[in-house]
């Protein structure tokens, strides 16, 4: 069997290592669903067998007890070690992950994707932050969205995308979904503001993530033409689904606090009156 490699990358639910010289395994945390492995291989198979850029999956296998999914190798950096590399390069970066998302969201999801719509909901309804009143006026807000039958990543952030020498790789498709694309780009928003050691940005510069956040933001309102409203009445719902996530401590209270905020003073709202 082939052996375990170096440790590559450290997510809030997997650690990521070499594989071989070609591959990556992508192993589950300790207490992590051992069905997620075989859901990520499924979706990033779906999509990759659909044309988008996605790495070709490989086999599910165990090491040390913990289930993980091979992966065909990326070579390059992520997007986000480019942007802090080449600051001046940050803003055509932006641009170029706001462009990515568009292809992706423009696709509609394969048959076999969930609703987008009921793993929010189940998010919703297992949130330990949200009082009974505070669930019930999230998932009333829910019910008044469009369902969308988009691809969505869900999960879109520069640390998420590979340069790769054949072009960008967009990594960790677990969350991919069926929904409409204004939640699709709310949930990159609501990504590209946190930031601390844990954090998808790691422990950045508070000033250079909401430069960035509002950057990718004007990318999107230019060229997508996506109705600043619609991003608006999706941002509580999103919050609120994200505090049913397996997040640290720190990032739960940082999304609640966003959330409770959401409908007056959010960094979406202002980002979106500047754009």
């Amino acid at each position: 069997m082939t052996q375990l490699g170096e440790l590559i990358a450290r997510g809030n639910t997997s650690d990521v290592y070499a594989w071989g010289r070609s591959a990556v395994v992508k192993l589950l945390r300790p207490g992590i669903p051992k069905a997620w492995a075989h859901q990520e291989a499924r979706t990033t198979a779906l999509v990759h067998d659909a044309g988008l850029p996605a790495p070709a999956v490989g086999d599910v296998v165990v090491v040390d007890g913990r289930p993980g999914v091979v992966f065909q190798r990326v070579d390059g950096p992520a997007m986000w070690d480019q942007m802090l590399a080449e600051p001046a390069e940050a803003g055509s970066l932006c641009r170029l992950l706001a462009q990515i998302q568009a292809a992706i969201t423009a696709m509609p999801a394969p048959a076999g994707l969930a609703p987008l719509r009921s793993r929010l909901r189940r998010n919703i309804e297992a949130a330990p932050y949200l009082s009974v009143t505070e669930r019930a006026r999230a998932l009333t807000e829910l019910d008044g969205l469009a369902d969308g039958q988009a691809l969505c990543h869900y999960d879109v952030h520069p640390a998420n995308v590979l340069m790769g020498a054949a072009g960008p790789i967009v990594v960790d498709w677990f969350d991919a979904a069926a929904g409409d694309p204004a939640a699709d780009v709310v949930r990159s928003s609501i990504l590209l503001r946190h930031h601390g050691a844990e954090g998808h940005l790691g422990a950045a510069e508070a000033s250079l993530v909401a430069a960035l956040h509002d950057s990718y933001l004007g990318c999107v309102v230019e060229e997508r033409g996506l109705d600043p409203e619609a991003l608006l009445r999706w941002e509580p719902v999103s919050l609120a689904g994200r505090l049913g996530e397996p997040l640290p401590e720190v990032e739960l209270a940082q999304t609640y606090a966003a959330w409770q905020a959401a409908s007056t003073a959010s960094r979406l709202r202002a980002a979106l009156a500047e754009a």
